[in-house]
């Protein structure tokens, strides 16, 4: 029982990163028709700039160790200790949700140059078109973080206070059972950020009228509305979930320069699954195959079947789309 709980939670926080980027995908499908193939690298984006804020507080000068007196020894200290003490250092040791304040404008300026400079131009192209050149642009991204960070992972910690783990165990009369604490808060801030995003479209007004262009941009137009305006900045909202995304995700998984391919591939076969265009389609999608694949990557199950874990996925997904073609909720 204990196992089975433990991988439905691994496959919750994995499901909420699927679902996110999904929801991303989605979205710009939905208003524009890109099919956006450098949407994973903004993921990656979001969770350098974790690195980038972690590497800006922790800035340091060498300082002498008073505690080695037999010898002059000096180590790194970051200048916030040597300015605030422990005000400096908690400000440290929170870089990861400082830096969902820091991403959340920098993702926007991001998603909106990229809409502006460039998806823009190939609307009314073949989806074909829209892949290579996204494609492109995705890999130009990759190289330029591979160029200024390097090719290695880069560690970036959670915070002290939530480093450790839950005895979750204790609500289900189960003893032993505990999960990190930074994973449920990634599946409460997934939930949260989807929970935000379709109250935006179904409860304001510019929502609303989004979503009516979303059916009918022609309509939409012909009453005076600058549909146009309103989808670019769609793009850059969805550009900030992904963005957010990828900063609270750096401490399950360190940043590398490929991140972004590596969950932009499952995360097109998700919005596939859930039916291209297809919100609640997307974010279901997410949580089911991300449940499906912790499951399949249990040992138990690998014995039995070798290396399905790398491929139920896509398993589900040609099987999902030969009973249902148009995906889980995608429209007839």
């Amino acid at each position: 029982m204990d196992a089975i709980l433990l991988q439905i939670l691994n496959g919750l926080d994995k499901g909420g990163a699927y679902a996110l980027i999904a929801l991303g995908l989605t979205l710009v499908f939905g208003t524009l028709g890109v099919v956006n193939f450098a949407h994973g690298a903004l993921f990656m984006l979001g969770a350098f700039v974790a690195v980038s804020v972690q590497g800006l507080l922790t800035i340091s000068k060498k300082v002498k160790d008073e505690s080695i007196t037999f010898f002059d020894a000096y180590k790194e200290t970051p200048y916030l200790e040597l300015w605030w003490g422990d005000i400096g250092t908690a400000i440290i040791d929170f870089a990861v949700p400082i830096s969902i304040l820091v991403a959340i404008p920098v993702m926007l300026l991001i998603g909106l140059a990229m809409e502006r400079g460039l998806v823009r131009h190939f609307y009314k192209r073949d989806h074909a078109d829209q892949i290579l050149v996204t494609f492109g642009l995705a890999i130009v991204i990759q190289e330029i973080i591979k160029a200024n960070f390097g090719a290695n992972p880069i560690p970036t910690a959670a915070p002290a206070a939530v480093a450790g783990s839950a005895n979750i165990g204790a609500l289900f009369g189960i003893d032993g059972l505990v999960y990190p604490w930074w994973r449920m808060m990634y599946l409460v801030f997934s939930l949260a950020i989807i929970g935000a995003v379709f109250a935006f479209l179904h409860m304001t007004t510019f929502g609303m009228v989004v979503r009516a262009g979303m059916h009918d941009r022609e309509t939409v137009g012909l009453l005076g509305i600058n549909i146009e305006r309103r989808f670019t900045i769609v793009f850059g909202i969805a550009a900030i979930v992904a963005g957010l995304a990828g900063v609270m995700y750096t401490p399950i998984l360190p940043p590398d320069y490929h991140m972004g391919m590596d969950f932009l591939v499952l995360s097109f076969v998700v919005v596939v699954v859930g039916g291209m265009g297809s919100l609640g389609g997307a974010v279901a999608a997410g949580f089911l195959l991300g449940i499906l694949q912790s499951f399949a990557s249990m040992n138990e199950v690998k014995s039995i079947l070798p290396g399905i874990d790398q491929i139920i996925i896509y398993l589900v997904a040609v099987i999902i789309l030969l009973v249902r073609p148009r995906g889980l909720l995608g429209k007839d």
